[in-house]
């Protein structure tokens, strides 16, 4: 039995120290003072020693020198019987290289329960280790990315919604230090003369102090910023700290890497982004390509931002001079409307005393006068009378001129249709055929329509006169843009070699013993039309008639335009 016994311990023995020697672990039997008694190969290759170097030695002095009194006090607390957790430990290799490794301790006993000796299985778990680094620095990695899309998605926003330049650059220094941490942020612009780099905005107090200072750098320099500028060229410096002469500001001491990054907007270099940390080396690849595309954005928005200021500028002062017009005017108007007085009053008193004069002459001196004496009196009543018309003319083309517009939509086709009846009434005996288009509407003002319409269909009425059979048509040429609305009569016409007079006030293409009028009727109608913002011309040949066309614009013009063309 005794054999037996021996055989199965012999046994166990061999195993233990199979296992002991080929493990991947390294394996250490201690002392109940932490003395080695024992390691195996895993042991020396995982250290650097031979057995002999460590063997005897406390394995205190194995691990680093920040970790022993923690492990003096784990040792204690395994000999007063508490179990200790599987725990890492930082072994300390014989190059002095530091080894992260994972331990599980035991307190190994005999039979009768009393302690033996110490066994410590040690795992490398280097790998473990730099897997979990590399891990933390993606992590790392992807929230500052993350970070960097957020700020040039905030960027862009910004650069869209504001277009003050003033509060545009502050709110970009901003917006750029608070989402990186950056010590301090800073934007500077060319000024006009091109001399100088002046800070526009900065952050924090240092920010504050130097705009209050009016900090600016002379661009070429030799500051980064002023070289940044001259060169459009980015400029980076990881360690201020090398080159503290050439860094040195005094509202910035604790700055220890810097970067200035050009503002280009169309090709031009207009200013530049100045970025401060504390930290050295803090500006990765990564980060240089990030805010330049953020100071691409700002440089455009600013530019764009100076453009719509300077267009609102522009806008105020033309405000300004439309105000100052708009007095002038009323002023000239009050003067024309104080001539139109004196006219209708001072002049109209005298003629209507000469034609009242005349005509008692001729009624009461009857027997007096001879044949020549009476046909001169009645040239002057015809004179004064014509006169009293061309007044009436010209005032009414004064008021037309003034008059406030008021736009609406107006039927022409019925306003047409009312002056062609009101026209036959005077004339019922005329053989005059009307044709006037349905439908025709228009936008504009109705009174000035109105009287377009009595003088251009007045006119065609006259000129038709002498003609036993006429034909008088209003309408609209849809298929033109804009549409194009006509008079067409088949009277007495014109050469179009004066076709460049008809429009001017008291011009005349026909004598008074042919046609009677003042002159003015057209020329009304080329106002009306041109206050509608449209043109008005016309054509005709002699004894064949004439057409006068007009434009307008307006909605109902649009309107009539796509009715034609469906």
């Amino acid at each position: 039995m005794e054999t037996s016994q021996a055989a199965d311990a012999l046994e166990s023995e061999l195993c233990y120290r199979a296992l002991f020697e080929h493990t991947n672990d390294a394996i250490f039997l201690l002392d109940l003072d932490g003395i080695i008694l024992r390691a195996n190969r895993q042991a020396m290759r995982l250290l650097g020693y031979s057995l002999a170097e460590i063997l005897g030695r406390s394995i205190l002095d194995l691990v680093m020198p920040e970790e022993r009194q923690n492990g003096r006090e784990r040792l204690q607390a395994l000999l007063t019987g508490q179990s200790l957790p599987v725990y890492e430990r930082q072994f300390r290799h014989k190059s002095g290289q530091a080894i992260p490794t994972e331990i599980n301790i035991a307190l190994v006993r005999d039979k009768a329960g009393n302690p033996l000796h110490i066994q410590s299985i040690v795992r490398d778990i280097s790998r473990r280790k730099a897997a979990q680094q590399e891990n933390e620095q993606l992590l790392i990695d992807l929230i500052h990315r993350s970070t960097q899309l957020l700020t040039a998605a905030e960027i862009s926003k910004t650069t869209s919604t504001i277009l003050n330049p003033d509060e545009l650059t502050k709110e970009v220094v901003n917006v750029i230090q608070s989402r990186f941490g950056f010590y301090y942020v800073g934007l500077f612009l060319v000024d006009e003369a091109g001399e100088y780099a002046v800070l526009h905005a900065g952050t924090g107090e240092p920010g504050r102090l130097m705009l209050q200072a009016g900090h600016k750098l002379r661009i070429g320099g030799r500051s980064m910023t002023g070289q940044c500028i001259a060169r459009s060229q980015a400029r980076i410096a990881l360690d201020v700290g090398a080159e503290a002469v050439r860094f040195d500001n005094p509202y910035l001491p604790l700055t220890r890497s810097e970067m200035a990054l050009p503002l280009i907007a169309r090709g031009q270099c207009i200013g530049a982004l100045s970025v401060q940390s504390t930290q050295e080396a803090a500006f990765s690849l990564a980060d240089v390509t990030a805010l330049q595309t953020m100071a691409d954005q700002v440089a455009i928005a600013i530019t764009n931002a100076r453009l719509h200021d300077q267009i609102q500028r522009y806008a105020t002062r033309l405000e300004e001079r439309v105000a100052e017009r708009t007095a002038e005017l009323a002023a000239v108007n009050r003067e024309l409307e104080a001539f139109a007085y004196s006219v209708s009053h001072d002049l109209r008193a005298p003629l209507r005393s000469i034609d009242g004069f005349s005509q008692a002459l001729l009624e009461d001196y009857a027997d007096v006068l001879d044949a020549r004496g009476k046909d001169y009196l009645r040239r002057v009543r015809a004179a004064s009378q014509r006169m009293g018309r061309l007044i009436d003319d010209l005032l009414h083309l004064s008021r037309l001129t003034r008059r406030e517009m008021h736009r609406q939509p107006v039927h022409l086709s019925e306003m047409a249709q009312q002056i062609a009846e009101d026209l036959s009434r005077q004339d019922p005996e005329r053989q005059v055929e009307w044709r006037i288009a349905p439908d025709v509407v228009a936008d504009g003002d109705p009174h000035l329509l109105r009287a377009c319409l009595e003088n251009l269909l007045g006119n065609a009425w006259k000129f038709t006169s002498k003609h036993a059979t006429a034909c008088i048509e209003f309408g609209v040429e849809r298929d033109q843009e804009p549409p194009v609305y006509f008079v067409r009569d088949d009277g007495a016409g014109f050469d179009m070699a004066y076709a460049d007079k008809l429009f001017g006030a008291f011009q005349r293409l026909h004598g008074l013993a042919e046609f009677e009028g003042t002159g003015i009727g057209l020329a009304t109608v080329q106002r009306i039309i041109h206050r509608h913002g449209g043109r008005v011309w016309a054509e005709g040949k002699v004894e064949q008639g004439a057409t006068f066309y007009f434009t307008l614009r307006g909605k109902h013009e649009r309107q009539n335009h796509s009715a034609g063309r469906r």
